[in-house]
Protein backbone atom coordinates (compact mmCIF):
# COMPACT_ATOMS: atom_id res chain seq x y z
CA UNK A 1 0.00 0.00 0.00
CA UNK A 2 1.51 3.38 -1.11
CA UNK A 3 2.34 5.85 1.56
CA UNK A 4 0.89 9.32 1.71
CA UNK A 5 4.17 10.72 0.46
CA UNK A 6 4.16 8.45 -2.60
CA UNK A 7 0.51 9.26 -3.29
CA UNK A 8 1.28 12.98 -3.16
CA UNK A 9 4.17 12.54 -5.60
CA UNK A 10 1.99 10.64 -8.06
CA UNK A 11 -0.76 13.22 -7.74
CA UNK A 12 1.67 16.03 -8.40
CA UNK A 13 2.96 14.21 -11.49
CA UNK A 14 -0.58 13.63 -12.75
CA UNK A 15 -1.44 17.30 -12.27
CA UNK A 16 1.85 18.41 -13.85
CA UNK A 17 1.61 16.23 -16.93
CA UNK A 18 -2.12 16.82 -17.19
CA UNK A 19 -1.55 20.58 -17.33
CA UNK A 20 1.20 20.07 -19.90
CA UNK A 21 -1.17 17.94 -21.97
CA UNK A 22 -3.97 20.53 -21.76
CA UNK A 23 -1.59 23.34 -22.74
CA UNK A 24 -0.28 21.17 -25.57
CA UNK A 25 -3.82 20.57 -26.84
CA UNK A 26 -4.63 24.29 -26.59
CA UNK A 27 -1.61 25.02 -28.78
CA UNK A 28 -1.90 21.98 -31.05
CA UNK A 29 -5.59 22.23 -32.02
CA UNK A 30 -5.30 25.73 -33.62
CA UNK A 31 -2.07 24.68 -35.33
CA UNK A 32 -3.76 21.58 -36.79
CA UNK A 33 -6.77 23.62 -37.89
CA UNK A 34 -4.54 26.26 -39.50
CA UNK A 35 -2.55 23.52 -41.23
CA UNK A 36 -5.73 21.97 -42.62
CA UNK A 37 -6.93 25.37 -43.89
CA UNK A 38 -3.54 26.03 -45.47
CA UNK A 39 -3.60 22.62 -47.15
CA UNK A 40 -7.13 23.21 -48.43
CA UNK A 41 -6.05 26.60 -49.77
CA UNK A 42 -3.14 25.04 -51.65
CA UNK A 43 -5.22 22.06 -52.79
CA UNK A 44 -8.79 23.36 -53.28
CA UNK A 45 -11.50 20.93 -54.21
CA UNK A 46 -12.22 21.11 -57.94
CA UNK A 47 -15.44 22.92 -58.85
CA UNK A 48 -18.35 20.82 -60.02
CA UNK A 49 -18.44 20.07 -63.72
CA UNK A 50 -20.14 22.74 -65.90
CA UNK A 51 -23.88 22.11 -66.03
CA UNK A 52 -24.36 23.69 -69.53
CA UNK A 53 -27.99 24.21 -68.54
CA UNK A 54 -28.82 26.49 -71.47
CA UNK A 55 -27.69 23.93 -74.04
CA UNK A 56 -25.66 25.13 -76.99
CA UNK A 57 -25.21 28.91 -76.97
CA UNK A 58 -25.64 31.25 -79.94
CA UNK A 59 -22.56 32.81 -81.50
CA UNK A 60 -21.77 36.20 -79.93
CA UNK A 61 -22.62 39.04 -82.30
CA UNK A 62 -19.86 41.57 -81.72
CA UNK A 63 -21.05 43.82 -84.54
CA UNK A 64 -18.93 45.53 -87.17
CA UNK A 65 -15.54 46.98 -86.40
CA UNK A 66 -15.44 50.77 -86.69
CA UNK A 67 -12.30 50.63 -88.84
CA UNK A 68 -10.84 48.66 -91.72
CA UNK A 69 -8.90 45.71 -90.32
CA UNK A 70 -6.17 44.08 -92.45
CA UNK A 71 -6.54 40.35 -92.98
CA UNK A 72 -2.86 39.52 -92.49
CA UNK A 73 -2.30 40.73 -88.93
CA UNK A 74 0.59 39.14 -87.06
CA UNK A 75 1.01 38.94 -83.30
CA UNK A 76 3.81 38.61 -80.81
CA UNK A 77 3.29 37.52 -77.21
CA UNK A 78 5.09 39.66 -74.63
CA UNK A 79 3.26 39.21 -71.34
CA UNK A 80 5.00 39.92 -68.03
CA UNK A 81 6.32 36.35 -67.71
CA UNK A 82 6.42 35.68 -71.45
CA UNK A 83 3.77 32.96 -71.20
CA UNK A 84 0.07 32.56 -71.86
CA UNK A 85 -2.01 33.01 -68.69
CA UNK A 86 -3.52 30.08 -66.81
CA UNK A 87 -7.16 31.17 -66.73
CA UNK A 88 -10.31 29.55 -65.36
CA UNK A 89 -11.54 26.51 -67.29
CA UNK A 90 -15.22 27.33 -66.76
CA UNK A 91 -17.40 30.42 -66.31
CA UNK A 92 -20.97 31.46 -65.62
CA UNK A 93 -23.30 32.48 -68.43
CA UNK A 94 -26.32 34.65 -67.64
CA UNK A 95 -29.68 34.96 -69.35
CA UNK A 96 -30.56 38.35 -70.81
CA UNK A 97 -34.17 39.23 -70.13
CA UNK A 98 -36.40 40.03 -73.08
CA UNK A 99 -39.11 42.30 -71.76
CA UNK A 100 -41.52 41.51 -74.58
CA UNK A 101 -44.51 43.50 -75.74
CA UNK A 102 -47.29 44.04 -73.24
CA UNK A 103 -50.69 45.60 -73.28
CA UNK A 104 -50.45 49.41 -72.95
CA UNK A 105 -46.73 49.38 -73.89
CA UNK A 106 -47.41 52.07 -76.47
CA UNK A 107 -49.10 54.31 -73.92
CA UNK A 108 -46.26 53.79 -71.42
CA UNK A 109 -43.80 54.67 -74.17
CA UNK A 110 -45.67 57.93 -74.80
CA UNK A 111 -45.55 58.70 -71.08
CA UNK A 112 -41.79 58.10 -70.97
CA UNK A 113 -41.28 60.26 -74.05
CA UNK A 114 -43.23 63.08 -72.42
CA UNK A 115 -41.14 62.84 -69.25
CA UNK A 116 -38.00 63.03 -71.40
CA UNK A 117 -39.31 66.26 -72.94
CA UNK A 118 -40.84 64.89 -76.14
CA UNK A 119 -44.63 65.33 -76.08
CA UNK A 120 -45.19 65.27 -79.85
CA UNK A 121 -45.46 61.85 -81.47
CA UNK A 122 -44.13 62.03 -85.02
CA UNK A 123 -44.35 58.56 -86.50
CA UNK A 124 -44.31 54.86 -85.83
CA UNK A 125 -41.08 53.64 -87.45
CA UNK A 126 -42.03 49.98 -87.04
CA UNK A 127 -44.37 48.01 -84.75
CA UNK A 128 -42.06 48.52 -81.74
CA UNK A 129 -40.26 51.82 -82.41
CA UNK A 130 -41.61 55.35 -82.19
CA UNK A 131 -40.19 58.72 -83.17
CA UNK A 132 -41.04 61.76 -81.03
CA UNK A 133 -40.18 65.43 -81.56
CA UNK A 134 -39.75 68.31 -79.16
CA UNK A 135 -41.85 71.04 -80.83
CA UNK A 136 -39.71 73.88 -79.40
CA UNK A 137 -36.18 72.58 -80.02
CA UNK A 138 -36.90 70.16 -82.92
CA UNK A 139 -34.85 67.54 -81.06
CA UNK A 140 -35.80 63.93 -81.83
CA UNK A 141 -36.31 60.88 -79.65
CA UNK A 142 -36.41 57.35 -81.04
CA UNK A 143 -37.61 54.84 -78.45
CA UNK A 144 -38.34 51.12 -78.43
CA UNK A 145 -41.51 49.87 -76.76
CA UNK A 146 -40.06 46.39 -76.13
CA UNK A 147 -36.97 47.17 -74.08
CA UNK A 148 -37.21 50.95 -73.46
CA UNK A 149 -33.93 51.61 -75.27
CA UNK A 150 -33.78 55.06 -76.85
CA UNK A 151 -31.66 57.66 -78.61
CA UNK A 152 -31.88 61.46 -78.38
CA UNK A 153 -30.62 63.78 -81.07
CA UNK A 154 -30.56 67.57 -80.70
CA UNK A 155 -30.09 69.62 -83.94
CA UNK A 156 -26.78 71.09 -82.79
CA UNK A 157 -25.77 72.06 -86.35
CA UNK A 158 -28.61 74.61 -86.41
CA UNK A 159 -28.77 75.60 -82.73
CA UNK A 160 -25.38 76.48 -81.24
CA UNK A 161 -26.70 77.96 -78.00
CA UNK A 162 -24.84 75.36 -75.94
CA UNK A 163 -21.49 76.98 -76.85
CA UNK A 164 -22.36 79.92 -74.57
CA UNK A 165 -22.11 77.78 -71.45
CA UNK A 166 -19.16 76.24 -69.63
CA UNK A 167 -19.10 72.49 -69.26
CA UNK A 168 -20.32 70.62 -66.21
CA UNK A 169 -17.74 68.63 -64.27
CA UNK A 170 -18.00 64.84 -64.06
CA UNK A 171 -19.95 64.77 -60.78
CA UNK A 172 -22.45 67.33 -62.09
CA UNK A 173 -22.81 65.54 -65.41
CA UNK A 174 -23.38 62.20 -63.71
CA UNK A 175 -26.02 63.74 -61.42
CA UNK A 176 -27.82 65.27 -64.41
CA UNK A 177 -27.87 61.94 -66.22
CA UNK A 178 -28.93 60.03 -63.14
CA UNK A 179 -31.77 62.49 -62.60
CA UNK A 180 -32.94 62.13 -66.22
CA UNK A 181 -32.94 58.33 -66.21
CA UNK A 182 -34.44 58.07 -62.73
CA UNK A 183 -37.30 60.32 -63.84
CA UNK A 184 -38.36 57.70 -66.38
CA UNK A 185 -37.43 54.78 -64.07
CA UNK A 186 -34.60 53.63 -66.33
CA UNK A 187 -31.59 54.04 -64.03
CA UNK A 188 -30.00 50.54 -64.16
CA UNK A 189 -29.31 48.82 -60.85
CA UNK A 190 -26.12 47.16 -62.14
CA UNK A 191 -24.24 50.33 -63.05
CA UNK A 192 -20.95 50.94 -61.24
CA UNK A 193 -20.75 54.71 -60.81
CA UNK A 194 -17.04 54.49 -59.93
CA UNK A 195 -16.37 53.26 -63.49
CA UNK A 196 -17.97 56.37 -65.03
CA UNK A 197 -15.91 57.82 -67.87
CA UNK A 198 -16.20 61.45 -68.90
CA UNK A 199 -14.83 63.39 -71.85
CA UNK A 200 -14.77 67.17 -72.10
CA UNK A 201 -15.92 68.40 -75.50
CA UNK A 202 -15.77 71.56 -77.56
CA UNK A 203 -17.78 72.24 -80.70
CA UNK A 204 -15.93 73.29 -83.84
CA UNK A 205 -18.31 75.51 -85.78
CA UNK A 206 -16.37 75.37 -89.04
CA UNK A 207 -16.34 71.57 -89.18
CA UNK A 208 -19.64 71.07 -87.31
CA UNK A 209 -18.22 68.43 -85.01
CA UNK A 210 -17.27 67.85 -81.39
CA UNK A 211 -13.64 67.51 -80.40
CA UNK A 212 -12.22 66.27 -77.10
CA UNK A 213 -10.33 68.81 -75.00
CA UNK A 214 -8.07 68.10 -72.06
CA UNK A 215 -9.39 70.55 -69.48
CA UNK A 216 -12.70 71.62 -68.00
CA UNK A 217 -11.83 75.30 -68.51
CA UNK A 218 -11.92 75.07 -72.32
CA UNK A 219 -14.89 72.65 -72.58
CA UNK A 220 -18.47 73.51 -73.50
CA UNK A 221 -19.99 70.04 -73.04
CA UNK A 222 -19.32 66.81 -71.21
CA UNK A 223 -19.86 63.26 -72.44
CA UNK A 224 -20.76 60.75 -69.72
CA UNK A 225 -20.29 57.02 -70.32
CA UNK A 226 -21.77 54.48 -67.91
CA UNK A 227 -20.65 50.87 -67.47
CA UNK A 228 -22.00 47.81 -65.71
CA UNK A 229 -20.37 46.59 -62.51
CA UNK A 230 -17.92 43.70 -62.74
CA UNK A 231 -19.43 40.23 -62.48
CA UNK A 232 -17.50 37.41 -60.79
CA UNK A 233 -14.50 39.71 -60.80
CA UNK A 234 -14.67 40.10 -64.59
CA UNK A 235 -15.29 43.42 -66.38
CA UNK A 236 -18.25 43.77 -68.74
CA UNK A 237 -17.03 45.34 -71.99
CA UNK A 238 -18.64 47.07 -74.97
CA UNK A 239 -17.82 46.38 -78.62
CA UNK A 240 -15.98 49.72 -78.96
CA UNK A 241 -13.62 50.75 -76.14
CA UNK A 242 -14.21 54.48 -76.66
CA UNK A 243 -17.99 54.15 -76.40
CA UNK A 244 -20.60 52.80 -74.01
CA UNK A 245 -24.11 51.46 -74.33
CA UNK A 246 -25.24 54.32 -72.10
CA UNK A 247 -23.61 57.53 -73.30
CA UNK A 248 -24.87 61.12 -73.19
CA UNK A 249 -23.48 64.51 -74.22
CA UNK A 250 -24.78 67.07 -71.73
CA UNK A 251 -24.89 70.88 -71.77
CA UNK A 252 -25.21 73.25 -68.86
CA UNK A 253 -27.90 75.14 -70.80
CA UNK A 254 -30.93 75.28 -68.50
CA UNK A 255 -33.46 76.03 -71.26
CA UNK A 256 -36.10 73.27 -71.51
CA UNK A 257 -35.12 70.60 -74.02
CA UNK A 258 -31.58 71.91 -74.55
CA UNK A 259 -29.67 70.01 -71.87
CA UNK A 260 -29.19 66.70 -73.72
CA UNK A 261 -27.35 67.28 -77.01
CA UNK A 262 -26.97 63.63 -77.88
CA UNK A 263 -27.88 60.49 -75.99
CA UNK A 264 -27.81 56.75 -76.39
CA UNK A 265 -29.43 54.37 -73.91
CA UNK A 266 -29.05 50.67 -74.70
CA UNK A 267 -29.46 48.41 -71.71
CA UNK A 268 -30.68 44.83 -71.95
CA UNK A 269 -31.53 43.58 -68.43
CA UNK A 270 -29.37 40.67 -67.25
CA UNK A 271 -30.96 38.09 -64.98
CA UNK A 272 -28.08 37.39 -62.62
CA UNK A 273 -30.17 34.73 -60.85
CA UNK A 274 -30.76 32.73 -64.05
CA UNK A 275 -27.37 31.28 -64.90
CA UNK A 276 -25.51 28.21 -66.10
CA UNK A 277 -21.84 27.17 -66.13
CA UNK A 278 -19.91 26.35 -69.30
CA UNK A 279 -16.44 25.00 -70.15
CA UNK A 280 -13.98 27.49 -71.64
CA UNK A 281 -11.28 27.25 -74.28
CA UNK A 282 -7.71 26.94 -73.13
CA UNK A 283 -5.69 30.13 -73.51
CA UNK A 284 -3.37 28.49 -76.06
CA UNK A 285 -6.40 27.64 -78.23
CA UNK A 286 -7.62 31.24 -77.98
CA UNK A 287 -4.14 32.49 -78.88
CA UNK A 288 -4.08 30.38 -82.05
CA UNK A 289 -7.54 31.63 -83.01
CA UNK A 290 -6.36 35.22 -82.60
CA UNK A 291 -3.39 34.52 -84.86
CA UNK A 292 -5.61 32.94 -87.54
CA UNK A 293 -7.92 35.97 -87.73
CA UNK A 294 -10.93 34.67 -85.78
CA UNK A 295 -11.06 37.48 -83.21
CA UNK A 296 -13.15 40.64 -83.31
CA UNK A 297 -10.84 43.66 -83.46
CA UNK A 298 -12.35 46.21 -81.10
CA UNK A 299 -9.52 48.69 -81.68
CA UNK A 300 -6.68 48.30 -84.14
CA UNK A 301 -4.75 51.15 -82.58
CA UNK A 302 -1.79 52.87 -84.14
CA UNK A 303 -0.04 49.69 -85.23
CA UNK A 304 1.89 49.60 -88.53
CA UNK A 305 0.84 46.77 -90.85
CA UNK A 306 4.39 45.57 -91.51
CA UNK A 307 5.15 44.81 -87.84
CA UNK A 308 3.63 42.19 -85.49
CA UNK A 309 1.24 43.58 -82.89
CA UNK A 310 2.67 43.03 -79.41
CA UNK A 311 0.14 41.48 -77.00
CA UNK A 312 0.86 42.42 -73.39
CA UNK A 313 -2.19 41.12 -71.54
CA UNK A 314 -4.78 38.34 -71.94
CA UNK A 315 -7.74 37.99 -69.59
CA UNK A 316 -11.40 37.01 -69.34
CA UNK A 317 -14.33 39.42 -69.42
CA UNK A 318 -18.02 39.52 -70.38
CA UNK A 319 -19.40 41.08 -73.55
CA UNK A 320 -22.17 43.67 -73.15
CA UNK A 321 -24.17 43.55 -76.41
CA UNK A 322 -25.77 46.57 -78.05
CA UNK A 323 -28.21 44.35 -79.97
CA UNK A 324 -30.82 42.00 -78.60
CA UNK A 325 -28.98 38.79 -77.67
CA UNK A 326 -30.04 36.02 -75.34
CA UNK A 327 -27.03 35.64 -73.05
CA UNK A 328 -24.21 37.48 -71.34
CA UNK A 329 -21.21 35.36 -72.35
CA UNK A 330 -17.53 35.34 -71.36
CA UNK A 331 -14.84 36.42 -73.82
CA UNK A 332 -11.07 36.45 -74.09
CA UNK A 333 -9.61 39.96 -74.20
CA UNK A 334 -6.26 40.64 -75.87
CA UNK A 335 -4.63 43.96 -75.01
CA UNK A 336 -1.63 45.11 -77.00
CA UNK A 337 0.66 48.02 -77.70
CA UNK A 338 -0.69 51.26 -79.17
CA UNK A 339 -4.17 50.62 -77.69
CA UNK A 340 -4.80 47.40 -79.61
CA UNK A 341 -7.83 45.49 -78.31
CA UNK A 342 -9.44 42.27 -79.55
CA UNK A 343 -12.25 40.00 -78.33
CA UNK A 344 -12.86 36.29 -78.83
CA UNK A 345 -15.62 34.06 -77.52
CA UNK A 346 -14.31 32.07 -74.55
CA UNK A 347 -16.92 29.27 -74.64
CA UNK A 348 -15.72 25.81 -75.66
CA UNK A 349 -16.76 25.48 -79.35
CA UNK A 350 -18.51 22.18 -78.53
CA UNK A 351 -21.14 24.29 -76.74
CA UNK A 352 -21.63 26.95 -79.41
CA UNK A 353 -24.18 26.61 -82.19
CA UNK A 354 -22.75 26.41 -85.68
Amino acid sequence: MPTLTETAKVSRKIIKYGLIGIIGLIILIPVVRASIKYWDKLHPAPPPAPNVAFGKLPVIQFGKSSEIVPTNLQFQLQTIDGNLPNLDNQAKVYAITTLGSKFFDEEKTRQKANLLGFPLESEKINPTQFLFINPQTKAKLQIDTINNNFEIYFPYQEDHSFVNFPSLNQAQGLNELKSLLSRVQLWPNDIDETKTQSTFLKYQLAEEKFIAVSSLSEAQLIQINLFRANQNGLPILHSHPDKANISFIISQNSEPGKKIIKGRYIHFPINYDHLATYPLKLSNVAWEELKTGKAYIANLGNNPEQKPIVIRKIYLAYFDPDTDQDFLQPIFVFEGDNQFLAYLSAIDPAWVKE
